[in-house]
């Protein structure tokens, strides 16, 4: 793939999906030794990361950034709301427009305090709660839990939405169909499928049962997905190879609740910003200019809402 000319115009995007993080003193308790998870070992990326990391790789790699949403990431398993600030505390020092979402467990009996703190915080804009479960450490990110039919946690989630709230969904390819029951239960809230629905196997027979529940998700007019985090489900991914992804996800979503979005700094582990940006605009060159426009920014910023202006 060429590399990008940084003496071109920039390519402005609100990047939908990335993490900032200071290690230390116990925090990010996945990043420990003996903790690595599906996307391998963590440890190259297990360094501060703050906002003016990212735009650096950034302008590196001939994208400006308008605006940004931070995905938590675990800083303090014991208070959510802590990474919250800290995040906080960051784009306002960076002068950076940045979305928040925060963690909580919306089954928990605290839920509703928990998003009254989260909301003392101005860029906060929802929760995830990652439900990707597998029998293997190559598919597993949390414990396994049967939230997606749970009625305290989907009562959560109905408080949540009448707040005006989001929902960053992360399941695996076999909880899609669930996650889409769910999503019809909860008309009025605003979900967004993470990282494509975490599509494994999709160059093999997986590819068929990843179809069919993409298909199931977007019939739900409440629902909205971002096409990243592809190197923790194949490290030698180029466009080439997941056109087939993105081309039904297309189909079946239209670009207007779809959205491309970095992944960084887990998906540093796999290559370049530049790379993966090469890779979206390679995906995107034959569509019109309005459809690229709602992938690299109109999507995530009407679903996120971060003040931001060119």
């Amino acid at each position: 793939m060429p590399a990008t000319s940084i003496e071109a115009a920039p390519l402005e995007i609100v990047d939908a999906h990335h993490h900032i993080w200071q290690p230390g003193e116990g925090r990010y308790p996945w990043m420990q030794a003996g903790n690595a998870k599906f996307m391998g070992d963590p440890a190259p990326v297990c360094t501060n990361y703050e906002m003016k990391d990212l735009r650096a790789e950034a302008a590196t790699a001939g994208v400006k950034l308008l605006g940004s949403v931070h995905l938590q990431c675990g800083r303090d398993l014991s208070d959510p709301v802590v990474e919250t600030a800290w995040v906080q505390q960051q784009a306002d020092a960076a002068g950076h427009p940045i979305a928040i979402i925060g963690y909580g467990n919306p089954a928990l009996p605290d839920f509703d305090a928990l998003l009254d703190r989260h909301t003392a915080y101005p860029s906060f804009r929802g929760i995830r709660h990652m439900l990707n479960w597998g029998e293997t450490d190559r598919y597993r990110l949390c414990d396994r839990g049967d939230y997606l039919q749970d009625a305290a946690w989907r009562g959560g989630l109905g408080r949540l939405a009448a707040r005006g709230y989001s929902f960053d969904l992360q399941v695996n390819v076999w909880q899609l169909d669930e996650a889409a029951a769910m999503a019809q239960a909860l008309p009025d809230l605003r979900i967004i499928l993470n990282h494509a629905g975490m599509p494994f196997e999709y160059r093999d027979a997986g590819f068929s049962v990843w179809q069919r529940g993409i298909a199931a998700l977007a019939a739900c007019g409440n629902v909205a997905a971002k096409f990243s985090g592809l190197g923790m489900v194949d490290p030698a991914w180029d466009a080439a190879s997941v056109r087939p992804l993105f081309e039904f996800m297309l189909e079946k979503f239209g670009a207007a609740r779809m959205m491309f979005a970095s992944n960084f700094p887990i998906d540093r582990l796999y290559g370049s910003y530049a790379r993966v940006y090469d890779a979206y605009r390679a995906l995107a060159a034959d569509l019109s200019a309005d459809e690229q426009q709602f992938l690299f920014h109109d999507t995530a910023q009407a679903i996120y809402r971060p003040a931001m202006s060119r």
